[in-house]
């Protein structure tokens, strides 16, 4: 099917900054799309 579902988030505290979360967590999701990417059929 070629599908995969990710979730990805950041803790978020009074002093939390709304744009750096949300970088943080494209990073995150980021990262985890190349693992999937690499992995390819292995998966």
């Amino acid at each position: 099917q070629n599908r995969a579902s990710i979730q990805v988030g950041a803790g978020i505290v009074a002093d939390s900054d709304p744009e750096r979360e949300w970088f943080e967590t494209e990073q995150k999701a980021a990262a985890l799309m190349q693992a999937l990417q690499k992995a390819g059929d292995r998966i």
